[in-house]
């Protein structure tokens, strides 16, 4: 007698599993491509170009409604608290305003200060490194490889980066206080913007929801809904961890005896902003110029950064901003990469937010349509 076969379910389920994983993959990294033609055809049709035009036309307006969008909850949260909202929402703005101008005129002054001392002092680091960089090929067996020849590539490439810094920070910051002067008017008109925005927020998002077509009104509520949750956790949990980071690295970098600690842990704390890579832009150049400085201080600065990054990944990030936008890490690696290319470093920080709205709409619409379950049914028939 022939034995009878049975199923072996437990394969059989992972197989699905896999099969299902490998779906979601496949769409995620369609979702890229899509991403991707669409910023291409963009650029090569101009239209990129254009909406990037109208975008800084339209600044005030945008910077404005961000800023309503933002202050929205503390309003809400006043209202509750029996403050009528015109009161509330000057007491906010007049608070941010107040907050602004103390952080310029404290911290604004000493940035510039210490940038002008590190500016000083990097022909010294130059120095320094390059030391450390020959200490380090003397070491090697010059046979093997072209020791001389790599040293001194690496040697040229630091002297154009020290070269340009030093050669155009000066005059990069003037410009950059020029800038922020001249764009005061801008500055002042979105906080018009924002305040009156305030005043009337629930009338004008419900004018604006009202131009939605009735059938797909609720559907694209509780869509718009989803979205802004996820951008205000991770906006608003993103700039905590950012502050408490600058705050933390400060206090470390100014007991190492570094110079310009202030100014590396602003810079540290400003590039935590994006995701992964954020963390080694703000940290490697803070490390480096702590051990061309000192053993000691080098060993300080590393630990401190190490220190308040492990602290940030494990347990400040997962509190403040938790999965705000649940995605798969190499799905935001691959994001800011695409960003990166088409938008520079303004482009990195916006990617994660960006593709969490596109995941969001995705996985609404999959519910709805039963997109990969149709796809995994007609796999298997095949």
């Amino acid at each position: 007698m022939k034995e009878k076969k049975e199923l072996d379910y437990e394969n059989l389920n992972g197989l699905i599993s896999r099969g299902k994983l490998i779906l979601k993959i496949l769409f995620i990294c369609l979702i890229l491509a899509l991403v991707i033609l669409g910023f291409i055809i963009l650029e090569k049709t101009q239209i990129l170009k254009i909406l990037i035009t109208i975008l800084g036309l339209m600044m005030p307006l945008f910077m404005g409604w961000i800023l309503s969008w933002l202050f929205e909850p503390l309003i809400k949260y006043m209202e509750k608290k029996k403050i009528k909202r015109p009161i509330g929402t000057t007491i906010v703005y007049v608070s941010f305003i107040v907050i602004m101008i103390l952080l310029i005129v404290l911290v604004a002054p000493e940035f510039i200060n210490q940038l002008k001392e590190l500016i000083n002092q990097l022909p010294t680091y130059l120095s320094k490194v390059k030391d450390f960089i020959s200490n380090i090929f003397s070491r090697l067996d010059k046979n093997a490889i072209d020791v001389v020849s790599i040293q001194n590539d690496i040697n040229t490439q630091i002297e154009k980066v020290v070269t340009n810094f030093t050669s155009n920070g000066l005059s990069g910051v003037v410009s950059a206080i020029t800038a922020i002067l001249s764009s005061g008017v801008t500055v002042a008109i979105s906080l018009i913007i924002a305040f009156y925005l305030s005043l009337s927020y629930d009338k004008i998002t419900k004018k604006i929801n009202n131009n939605i077509p009735v059938k797909h009104r609720s559907e694209a509520l509780i869509v718009i809904g989803k979205i802004g949750d996820m951008a205000r956790r991770y906006v608003n949990g993103t700039i905590i961890s950012s502050i408490i980071v600058t705050i933390f690295t400060f206090i470390g970098l100014l007991l190492s005896g570094i110079s310009s600690p202030l100014l590396f842990a602003i810079f540290c704390g400003v590039t935590n902003i994006i995701p992964y890579f954020g963390p080694y832009i703000g940290g490697i150049p803070t490390i480096v110029v702590g051990f061309s400085i000192s053993p000691l201080c080098g060993l300080i600065c590393l630990i401190t950064i190490l220190l308040v990054q492990t602290i940030e990944g494990n347990i400040i990030n997962p509190i403040i901003v938790g999965e705000a936008t649940d995605m798969h890490p190499i799905t935001i690696v691959i994001s800011l990469i695409i960003f990166e290319y088409f938008f520079g470093i303004v482009g990195m920080i916006i990617a994660t937010p960006i593709v969490g709205a596109i995941k969001i709409l995705f996985v609404h619409f999959n519910e709805k349509y039963h997109i990969l379950d149709r796809i995994l049914k007609k796999g298997e028939e095949v």
